[in-house]
């Protein structure tokens, strides 16, 4: 008795390993568009943040990731970053926005990009005032507060 062995499933761009991350991660899902190729999307939504998955039959191309505050997608995210943005920790990812005004430490600058490390861990891209840039956790970063006048 021979056994048909059956083809590995990529967990990065299989679509019921996505959807099945997004809803475990409190993300909401609903279907998107399908264009004449056959190329499906699917929206997840939570908070302010938004994704566009695009499938091509349950295969995963590409991601469109909308930043909170934003009105269209402002980048492409390959399929091994997805899952970081599904599990990303929902409190630090909504803490920050981009463009947003930020302090780490003693030192003031500008939020430029937010990434998840992994289900605990959010990173800042923050450009300083003094032309530098770094990566704190959102941890260790407050919203600068603007003097009253």
């Amino acid at each position: 008795m021979s056994r048909r062995t059956r083809p590995a499933t990529n967990p990065n761009t299989s679509h019921s390993v996505i959807t099945t991350k997004a809803r475990v991660c409190g993300w909401a899902i609903e279907p998107g568009e399908t264009s004449d190729d056959g190329t499906t999307e699917l929206i997840l939504t939570r908070d302010d943040w938004k994704i566009v998955v695009a499938f091509k039959g349950s295969t995963a191309l590409a991601a469109a990731l909308q930043y909170p505050g934003r009105s269209e997608p402002s980048e492409l995210i390959g399929s091994e970053q997805l899952a970081r943005f599904l599990r990303g920790n929902r409190e630090q990812m909504g803490r920050f926005r981009i463009d947003q005004r930020v302090l780490v430490g003693v030192q003031a600058g500008t939020v430029k990009d937010i990434r998840p490390d992994d289900e605990t861990k959010v990173r800042l891209i923050v450009r300083y005032d003094g032309g530098t840039t770094g990566d704190p956790f959102t941890t260790h970063v407050r919203a600068e507060v603007k003097a009253a006048v």
